[in-house]
């Protein structure tokens, strides 16, 4: 059983800013649209941040036909980190795992950079986008699309052990499925729908690490580069079909130079075989509000209790409540370990010390009767301190505070007022005082401590 009546495919291009094409000319993104134009086809083109700086670009994605849909591409860069102020660390490559996703983020950065991206979007084309994609989106993003901007479909990549700094095992075998809102390789009660990038051979990807393994996928530049041809690609596509979706789709000016011919053969053979083309948002509108109780593709069995391939003596069960650790924490690792065990997953809950140990403070300065005139210096001068840095820039000695990631007001031993951007490593190298969060509960500690002395001490030179 399927979640969806019929066969259809979702045509899909990230479109990425052209300083990473292969061609830095329209040509790519115009060889695309004219293959899915001339065949009648929809389409979802996947628009990095840094795109809508391009007017060129986005003066030709505009004029697209409304077969076409655009949508968002979670990928970060230096430009965007920089307009949401938030720290890109510029010596890693741009693809490496802990910079380009939002998982290298903490939560609340997460929040700010797609809020950035949300609004370029908005700012440029007039309208929030209803799709999403990356080749990992982490649950806590995910979310936050679906609850605060309504994202109906988001892509991730197919399970692939070692391929590209990324490693990302456990979910559905290559087919669509409502992700569980704390773990998106998981299937659950998300509204969102989960398709996948470049699906996998069902079993040549299964075993084996690395592009050898990998490359044994639907995508015209993987299975080319091991000397298959269109053949294959057919053979895999009725595979999936038969499953209910497909995803077919190049990154343009990238993988998608080169490639023109076969993009143009698999298309060509979706349109003949008359396969349904869907956008990313309108396949979210046919798939079912519930995942199937099970798919079977070959020999996978597909549930949302477990997944099972008896031929490869695979069965990954779905443990509720557990989480990667993105769910709590930035991941700035240069590999992205996503594999769904036990020994790489943590508990979804985790005890809110901090806001336990807050209010019992704040309790007990409210019984205690804790003079703010001695409670709040204390917290004002740590505060301070945290925000203090100290810095020599060209020569001139800097003393001030780093209000955020770029920005430092103080004052140089040249007398001069300083409020201007540094560069992010220039401000993350300023020397500073270790303020942790444990001293401020030190602080507030010592003054009840403090306000109970003072109020024994008058009381007791008041009945002298």
């Amino acid at each position: 059983k399927t979640a969806t009546e019929g066969k259809y495919v979702t045509v899909v291009n990230p479109v990425r800013s052209r300083e990473l094409w292969k061609d830095k000319s329209l040509k790519p993104i115009e060889d695309q649209y004219k293959t899915i134009n001339n065949l009648g086809l929809k389409a979802t083109w996947l628009v990095q941040d840094d795109v809508t700086e391009d007017k060129e670009l986005i003066s030709r994605i505009k004029s697209f036909d409304q077969n076409q849909e655009l949508g968002l591409f979670l990928e970060v860069s230096k430009n965007l980190a920089y307009k949401s102020r938030i720290y890109f660390n510029e010596q890693r490559p741009w693809y490496d795992p802990g910079v380009v996703f939002l998982s290298g983020y903490s939560q609340s950065e997460r929040k700010r950079l797609i809020d950035t991206m949300m609004n370029d979007f908005k700012t440029t084309f007039g309208y929030l986008p209803k799709s999403a994609g990356a080749w990992w989106i982490d649950s806590i993003s995910q979310q936050y699309l679906e609850n605060k901007y309504g994202i109906k479909t988001v892509m991730i990549v197919a399970d692939q052990k070692t391929t590209d700094n990324y490693g990302i095992w456990g979910q559905w075998w290559g087919v669509p499925y409502h992700p569980d809102p704390k773990n998106i390789l998981v299937p659950g009660k998300s509204k969102t729908v989960v398709i996948q990038w470049a699906q996998r051979d069902l079993a040549k990807a299964y075993n084996g690490e690395g592009k050898q393994t990998s490359n044994y996928s639907i995508q015209a530049n993987d299975y080319t580069s091991l000397g298959l041809d269109i053949k294959y690609f057919e053979k895999l596509a009725k595979v999936y079909l038969e499953a209910g979706q497909l995803t077919v789709g190049l990154e343009t000016g990238m993988e998608s130079v080169g490639q023109e011919t076969e993009y143009e053969k698999q298309l060509q053979w979706l349109a003949d075989n008359k396969v349904q083309s869907v956008t990313m948002s309108e396949f979210s509108d046919v798939y079912g509000s519930n995942n199937p109780e099970k798919v079977t593709l070959g020999e996978w069995t597909l549930t949302p209790e477990y997944r099972e391939n008896k031929t490869l003596g695979e069965r990954t069960d779905y443990i509720k409540g557990m989480v990667f650790k993105d769910y709590f924490d930035k991941d700035e690792a240069n590999f992205l370990n996503r594999v769904y065990t036990k020994n790489n997953l943590v508990d979804s809950f985790r005890m809110p010390w901090r806001w336990i140990i807050g209010g019992i403070l704040l309790l007990l300065i409210i019984v205690s009767k804790t003079s703010w005139r001695i409670l709040i210096p204390g917290l004002v001068i740590l505060t301070v301190a945290r925000l203090l840095r100290y810095s020599v820039v060209n020569g001139e000695r800097m003393l001030g505070v780093l209000v955020d990631s770029f920005r430092f007001v103080g004052m140089s031993d040249k007398l001069r007022l300083v409020n201007q951007d540094f560069p992010g490593v220039v401000a993350r190298s300023m020397l500073k005082i270790e303020v942790k969060d444990v001293y401020f509960f030190i602080w507030i500690v010592m003054a009840i401590i403090i306000s109970l002395g003072v109020r024994l001490y008058d009381k007791r030179r008041t009945n002298k």
